[in-house]
């Protein structure tokens, strides 16, 4: 299996890419708050404890992905872990790529600030925090009531390891809410991806975005 095979993506498929691509676009015009910067970084590897699910998306069965954080150089604002946002693009180990790096608020903050109780080195964990970022971008991200990974557009019917998708079902009942992260908007065909912030970036990734809401404010 080549690393492209690997790294996600749907593939081999008949889908209809418009939902996909509305789901991913839907929650980057919700939460953006403010370009930052632009950065060209290397996907490095697999930064945390990996597995793979089978899904469904739409009714159609789409087959084995693979999933886990990813690990990322240079770093970027104090974290060197990124998940992955889209389906339907691919991305591969050792390869770089440029992305607009924007401030962002939203559910997927709430989701990403669960980090610092994450062992990266369980896959039931590690696997479980990128399915439910997946059910949230394509399924509920503004509906918590939505928060089902057995129902609706994005259909998780087997993971390994098995824990993974009851782990995603928890860290979905404690992202409520929204909370401040980074998108990273790529420049391209490959997949969008969020920041995974280390604990120790948290405090500072609040207080910037509570100034660019403040400005905003401001200028109204």
């Amino acid at each position: 299996m080549t690393k492209r095979q690997m790294l996600l993506g749907f593939a081999a498929m008949s889908l209809s890419f418009a939902s996909v691509m509305t789901a991913r676009a839907n929650m980057f015009s919700n939460d953006a708050q403010s370009q930052v910067g632009t950065a060209t970084i290397t996907i490095q590897g697999w930064g945390s404890a990996n597995g793979f699910a089978n899904i469904t998306f739409n009714s159609i069965p789409i087959g084995t992905v693979f999933a886990g954080l990813f690990q990322i150089s240079p770093p970027q604002q104090s974290t060197s872990y990124a998940a992955c946002v889209d389906l339907q693009n691919f991305i591969n180990f050792g390869n770089s790529y440029t992305y607009q790096v924007w401030y962002a608020y939203g559910r997927a903050g709430a989701l990403a600030a669960l980090f610092n109780t994450i062992n990266l080195n369980n896959a039931d964990e590690a696997v479980g925090f990128q399915l439910a970022l997946w059910e949230l971008v394509y399924d509920s991200y503004n509906n918590p009531s939505n928060d089902n990974l057995s129902g609706g557009n994005f259909i998780v019917t087997f993971s390994n390891p098995s824990g993974a998708i009851s782990k995603a079902q928890f860290f979905l009942s404690q992202a409520q809410g929204a909370a401040p992260y980074f998108y990273l908007r790529a420049q391209g065909q490959y997949q969008d991806l969020i920041l995974v912030p280390e604990p120790a970036s948290l405090l500072a990734l609040g207080v910037g975005v509570a100034g660019v809401a403040l400005r905003r404010r401001r200028r109204a």
